[in-house]
């Protein structure tokens, strides 16, 4: 046999059902809005919270774009009495700027419904969930952490209910606690965490008596044995591994050159919506004659 021969023989590692690449086929594609569904009411069941009825997808899947899109956060509108809208994401690598580009997605979310003329009034929830692969907040026990703007001297006294935060840690230090959540979620954290890890004999028996994450398994057996989605997902990693090079060599070697074009992009952002020369001059450090010549 062939050296490429052997190599076709060997069995492809399963791609892990938390890839951005999964995750975006399984909730985006047309027809699987009943488990997409499923899993949001997982998650607002575990905070005692209202169910919803329906969801729409605001941005689908789409196989064309996917292997070169940057950020593949998941934008969701569910359709019940309050008209919630989800912002779900996957994050696999710890970083310490995760916890603000979670809330800036989430905020931009909520700021993104107000139109001119609008009331306040019509505000919705954005309701904006997380799920990692490590432990993001070793103090807390659970596995599903639920944040609101609340009160220092009293967390019971909320601010709003209008903007909330759900981190749900799939990750080594916690998965054993995933039997102390409802059922429904406890089974799809093990569903994402479990599905390459274990055999389907093995999670036919773990997912038993949850038959839309039962579905969900098997739309992810059908995505691994799909070679056009598998080299999408090897090309979606491709970029993101040459982009996270790019910006480490573009650090190297321009660190002094990339601070000056940050403050001349200050300089312009910050004329263009009309501040007064004096304050540019003040949060830049640019000299008037430098700030005329932007223009």
């Amino acid at each position: 046999m062939s050296e490429n021969e052997s190599d076709k023989a060997k069995p492809k590692e399963p791609i892990p059902a938390f890839r951005d690449t999964f995750v975006h086929f399984l909730f985006g594609t047309a027809g699987n809005e009943p488990i997409l569904l499923h899993f949001l009411n997982a998650v607002l069941e575990s905070a005692g919270q209202m169910l919803a009825q329906s969801v729409e997808m605001r941005n689908p899947f789409n196989p064309q774009t996917f292997a070169t899109e940057k950020y593949t956060v998941l934008d969701v509108k569910a359709t019940d009495e309050r008209g919630d809208i989800f912002v779900v994401e996957f994050q696999t690598t710890e970083r310490k700027a995760f916890a603000d580009r979670m809330t800036y997605y989430g905020c931009r979310a909520f700021g993104g419904q107000m139109y001119q003329g609008a009331a306040y009034s019509t505000l919705r929830a954005v309701i904006a969930i997380a799920v990692t692969t490590f432990e993001m907040f070793r103090q807390l026990e659970s596995i599903h952490n639920v944040f609101r703007l609340a009160a220092n001297a009293n967390p019971e006294v909320v601010f709003t209910n209008l903007l909330q935060l759900h981190v749900l840690e799939a990750a080594e230090e916690k998965i054993d606690r995933a039997s102390l959540l409802p059922p429904a979620l406890g089974a799809w954290i093990n569903f994402f965490y479990y599905s390459h890890l274990k055999s389907e004999v093995e999670m036919t028996a773990l997912l038993q008596g949850h038959p839309i994450v039962q579905q969900a398994y098997g739309k992810y057996q059908q995505f691994n044995q799909d070679e056009r989605l598998r080299a999408l997902d090897e090309a979606h990693q491709r970029f993101l591994h040459d982009h996270a090079t790019d910006v480490e060599e573009a650090h190297e070697k321009g660190e002094t050159k990339g601070i000056a074009k940050g403050i001349t992009r200050v300089a312009q952002n910050m004329r263009q919506r009309g501040d007064c020369i004096d304050d540019i001059v003040e949060v830049t450090g640019l000299s008037r004659e430098e700030i005329d010549r932007l223009d």
